[in-house]
């Protein structure tokens, strides 16, 4: 009731007045055993300055609103209150500018005062004068800002300043560009552009791209979230989207208005490129039930505008059927129509799809758990999994695991589970399913032949990737002529200064500094950065737990290789392998070998030097599509990656070859777990 309501605001002037005599003359903090409930008392100046400005800035932005309203059968106080609590609104459902929800928040309260379309129309024209212009305004100097900035006219510093909120600037307007589009497409175009048209274009063109024009500006309301978020997926199909509707607004009535607009975002967006710069899947995260309530606010609105603009035609069944240039209105309601199913549709699949999960660092008791499973066991292979970079899933009696890592829909296991054998199988099972429950795709990369069988039976296809060198360390010695670059490669270092030295783990924390001198050097000299997930990277917990073998020149360190081990010691791993730019050309080759030789004597029987990539893809007449394809990259794909050079290195040793696969959740969805696995060997985790 309306006594009720002065009561509440008498009480709530009443709080703000204790509120301000409780301030003092500076601002302090309140802190609380309870993180949640500490906060800091501003000061009393602070507090009036800021309540006086909110309180002025609501009544001119309302005032701007009741001029529009010159026959409003309702007082200035009430309207203002109204205004408020519709900006309240707006700002709950965290749409930018409150669109939607602020429009339908007005017109549905002050419909007994103000005539409906005098409301919508007074609406408009607000948003227009009092967002629009200021947009517009603000949009040229933001471009302005970002071009300078780019041709460097102006320092990067002073442009930062300007075009700092420009990921919010862009998802404002993104969502009204969206909104404009959806309202648009329920809106009849002009008669006399209609006549252009049909000299132009056919019917279908006409039709299909209004309905489309409605589709993509229901996509860009979702989008505009995206953009919120820095992320690039976001931008790349936020301007995918702006280019096509421009196209499509041209053909579906020639909206040159319309046009311009989606012109504009255009060019903010090719300006704020770099603004953009987080790598993230752009569904990857729920939307908001308020974001989704705001573009249900936004099809309503559309489809009232829709109902008014169309309110002398009477509605029939037919109407749905009528395809015609002079036919508005049923064009409009099979546009509208498909807004309302798409938006209902990817809000249905957003609502109920499974949480896509997300990657997280394994606990120390796991990586305690798998470094002793590890241990225990002879493939070398998997000390990868004590680098900290993988999750770890564990069978029931935590005596074998699988490290995994995670990015966008790929969950992507790392070789074959490590442990004893006849657990492989439920481990497998259980990592398919768990990737499955988080709507994921499941790999498993680099699983050896022998396993093939386990992955086939868990439903999953096998690709080929290449083969793994083996030196077969029992029959490796320096004698015959195909061992003849081996003996001038140890010659060579010889009559070069090099010396050997083998680094055993307790001794490799004291000789981090030099390692890490080497390696910094080698990165900068390929402008390359750490790899992970597949490739040993270079850190120093992971370097502590491995034996290292380091090569100087004239007693200056300047290559060395780790080398995983086993408390077997049966089978050996090449690790991070790094050498500084002025080295000897054959500075590697000369660590191998002595490697090879250290190892032989220390009773190991295998050394892996890691896989060579398509190494062989060779075509056959039945080869799947994937095996020719990688055949042919193979052959002519030397510009890009050096695949021939490196499997010409390593057979130097006359290594074993053995084939490694990729195992995974469908067929077509292998090229897209493709591209994870090589983000993920790039550090990237989601």
């Amino acid at each position: 009731t309306p006594a009720t309501l002065r009561w509440v605001g008498a009480l709530l002037l009443v709080a703000l007045g204790v509120l301000g005599a409780a301030c003092g003359a500076q601002t302090r903090p309140v802190r609380t055993r309870w993180e949640w409930l500490s906060f800091d008392i501003p000061a009393r100046r602070d507090l009036i300055e800021q309540v006086g400005l909110a309180v002025l800035d609501v009544v001119a932005a309302g005032l701007a609103l009741w001029a529009l309203l010159p026959h409003a059968d309702v007082g200035f106080v009430a309207f203002i209150t109204v205004y408020a609590a519709a900006m309240l609104l707006g700002m709950i459902g965290h749409t930018p500018g409150g669109v939607g929800v602020f429009e339908a928040a007005m017109v549905f309260t002050l419909s007994g005062s103000v005539k409906t379309q005098q409301m919508v129309a007074a609406l408009l024209a607000y948003r227009a004068i009092y967002f629009g212009v200021p947009l517009i305004v603000s949009a040229a100097l933001l471009a302005g800002f970002e071009g300078r900035a780019l041709k460097g006219r102006l320092p990067l510093r002073h442009a930062a300043r300007a075009s700092r909120l420009a990921p919010l600037f862009l998802s404002l307007v993104t969502f009204v560009v969206g909104g404009m589009l959806v309202i648009s497409s329920a809106t009849p175009a002009f008669w006399h552009r209609l006549h252009i048209l049909s000299d132009l274009l056919p019917l279908w063109v006409l039709e299909s791209s209004q309905m489309l024009c409605s589709v993509l500006g229901v996509l860009l309301l979702f989008v505009a979230r995206g953009l919120l978020r820095r992320l690039d997926a976001a931008w790349w199909m936020t301007l995918a989207l702006a280019v096509l509707s421009l196209a499509l607004s041209l053909t579906k009535g020639l909206a040159f208005v319309e046009a311009g607009v989606l012109g504009m975002l255009i060019v903010l967006l090719l300006a704020t490129r770099r603004r953009f710069n987080r790598h993230s899947s752009l569904f990857a995260e729920r939307f908001t039930a308020g974001w989704l309530v705001s573009v249900a606010m936004v099809l309503m609105l559309a489809t009232w505008v829709m109902l008014f603009a169309f309110r002398d035609v009477p509605y029939t069944r037919d109407l749905w059927w009528q395809f015609a240039f002079d036919e508005r209105a049923p064009r409009a309601l099979r546009a509208t129509l498909a807004a309302s199913l798409f938006a209902a549709t990817f809000s249905f699949w957003q609502l109920l799809r499974p949480a896509p999960g997300h990657f997280v660092k394994p606990a120390a008791e796991d990586l305690h758990d798998a470094a002793r499973i590890v241990r225990a066991q002879e493939r070398s292979d998997a000390g990868l999994a004590l680098m900290g970079d993988k999750s770890f899933l564990f069978s029931e009696s935590r005596e074998a695991f699988l490290m995994y890592a995670k990015n966008g829909r790929t969950w992507a296991a790392l070789h074959d589970p490590v442990g004893p054998r006849e657990e492989w199988a439920a481990l497998i099972s259980k990592f398919v399913a768990l990737a499955h429950a988080h709507g994921g795709r499941a790999a498993f990369y680099q699983v050896r032949a022998n396993a093939l069988p386990l992955y086939l039976d868990a439903g999953l296809s096998l690709m080929k990737l290449g083969e793994e060198a083996h030196v077969v360390l029992d029959d490796f010695d320096l004698k015959g002529s195909h061992r003849a670059h081996l003996r001038y490669a140890l010659k060579r270092g010889e009559r070069d200064g090099f010396t050997v030295e083998v680094i055993d783990q307790a001794k490799v924390p004291a000789s981090l500094e030099t390692l890490r001198r080497i390696s910094n050097g080698w990165l900068t000299s390929r402008d390359a950065r750490e790899k992970s997930f597949s490739v040993a990277a270079f850190t120093d917990e992971y370097l502590a737990a491995q034996s290292v073998m380091l090569v100087r020149q004239n007693d200056e360190p300047v290559a060395f290789v780790t080398f995983m081990t086993t408390d077997l010691n049966t089978e050996a791993t090449v690790g991070v392998m790094r050498h500084v730019e002025s080295a000897s050309p054959y500075a590697m080759e000369y660590l191998f070998t002595q490697l090879a030789l250290h190892l032989k004597q220390a009773g190991f029987r295998s050394l892996s030097l890691g896989i060579a990539p398509l190494s062989g893809m060779q075509p056959t007449p039945l080869a799947s599509r994937w095996h020719r394809l990688a055949g042919i990259v193979w052959r002519f794909g030397g510009r890009f990656y050096n695949f021939r050079g490196l499997r010409a290195f390593k057979s130097k040793f006359q290594p074993h070859w053995e084939p490694r696969y990729l195992a995974a959740s469908g067929s077509v969805g292998v090229v897209f777990t493709l591209a994870d696995l090589s983000l993920l060997a790039g550090g990237r985790r989601s």
